[in-house]
């Protein structure tokens, strides 16, 4: 079913599926697009920032809402039969980063569900410097939920967004000044920075000494809906790294083996889970929790089972830290047929962590091991 601009329909009229998505893909003759969905109240607000689902927050509480970005668009998921009462309206745009809305190729949204879907085609045309768009809403009516293809341009960009529904973001960090009392704490402000480590080779320097807390790595893939190996079944993909501490002391963490690691004990490094799917909401985790101790790690992931296929995983790493911007790195050149693929490394250089995207494909740990010189013994191994 194709749309028109202010097209409206009833979510009946398409499918009676409680479980639909939304599916963005824009191209830009120049720069970047973000998409991001607001979660708002009856009043158009976003009287809960929750439920703000971008690139720092791809998911509601009660994953009502996921979001997964990938080369080629943005997809969220939305089960409709869990999303709470205050959340009336899910609004969804798009933000340029160093364009602006003239800079549009050519884009699509599809709202599909139940084997059905509508789509709506746009481009660039029409608008001057617009740095958004509003593309459509999914929103309630008579107990009724009901779509909207709205794609109307935003003369402002992400934060211009974020402050027409009622939140507000953070600013980058002053010099200190004398506390003084407030009444009431304020709410929290929602963190739109990132640096994105687009190249083999770009870096990034964290100052240890002025951001001392723990690191946490994320890594979230596509869950299955492309057929990934010969049976089409669910990726496999581990999120695992190889250490060496400044003690001297080198190891692996990963699931393979159980090697999970301590968040407690040396090496301070813990991995949360082994995710088989890709179904989880927070994918795979690793908590680097005493960086100060690194002098040197690779952080990778693999494909543990099947045929190789990194095109279709969709795969983001995302390093976090408190009071600092997220480091991402995408698998977007995916043309190896390799199982294992060097995302980042991490080098410890004088009161600072320098992540460096590697994007280095390997068969396995031995040639990982061989490259970044460790110096391991390898037995077999098994989940």
């Amino acid at each position: 079913m194709e749309l028109q601009k202010g097209q409206k329909l009833k979510m009946t009229d398409l499918t009676d599926a409680r479980q639909v998505q939304i599916r963005v893909s824009v191209r830009m003759n120049s720069g970047e697009a973000d998409c991001t969905c607001f979660g708002v109240d009856a009043a158009g607000k976003l009287s809960d920032d929750r439920y703000f689902i971008f690139y720092n927050q791809a998911a509601s509480p009660e994953g009502a809402i996921t979001m997964q970005a990938g080369t080629d668009g943005t997809v969220f998921s939305l089960d409709l039969s869990r999303m709470p009462d205050k959340i009336q309206k899910l609004v969804v745009t798009v933000a340029a980063d160093g364009a602006a809305m003239c800079d549009i190729a050519g884009g699509v949204i599809s709202l599909s569900g139940g084997g059905n879907s509508a789509d709506y085609r746009f481009s660039g045309e029409g608008f001057v410097q617009e740095k958004a768009l509003i593309l459509c809403e999914l929103y309630r009516k008579d107990g009724i939920w009901r779509y909207n293809v709205v794609a109307s341009g935003f003369n402002g960009g992400l934060d211009a967004l974020l402050a027409h529904f009622g939140g507000e973001a953070a600013q980058p960090a002053t010099a200190p000044v004398p506390p003084a009392p407030k009444p009431a704490p304020e709410p929290p402000k929602v963190n739109l920075s990132k640096i994105s480590l687009k190249k083999s080779g770009d870096s990034h320097k964290i100052d240890l000494s002025k951001n001392s807390g723990e690191i946490h790595v994320n890594l979230n893939w596509n869950s299955g809906r492309k057929k990934l190996f010969g049976g089409g079944g669910a990726v496999d993909l581990d999120l695992a790294c190889m250490y060496r501490l400044r003690s001297g002391e080198q190891g692996v963490i990963q699931a393979l083996g159980n090697s999970f690691g301590s968040a407690t004990g040396l090496p301070f490094i813990l991995l949360d889970q082994d995710d088989r799917s890709g179904a989880s909401v927070g994918g795979e985790n690793m908590f680097f929790k005493r960086p100060e101790l690194i002098d040197f790690a690779v952080v990778f992931a693999y494909i543990y089972e099947g045929v190789p296929n990194w095109r279709g995983t969709d795969a983001t790493v995302v390093l976090q830290q408190k009071g600092s911007p997220d480091i991402e790195i995408r698998i977007d050149n995916p043309d190896s047929r390799d199982r294992f693929c060097v995302l980042a490394s991490l080098s410890g250089k004088s009161g600072s962590l320098e992540v460096r995207r590697e994007d280095r494909f390997f068969a396995g740990h031995r040639e990982v091991d061989k490259h970044y010189h460790f110096g391991f013994r390898w037995v077999a191994g098994r989940k």
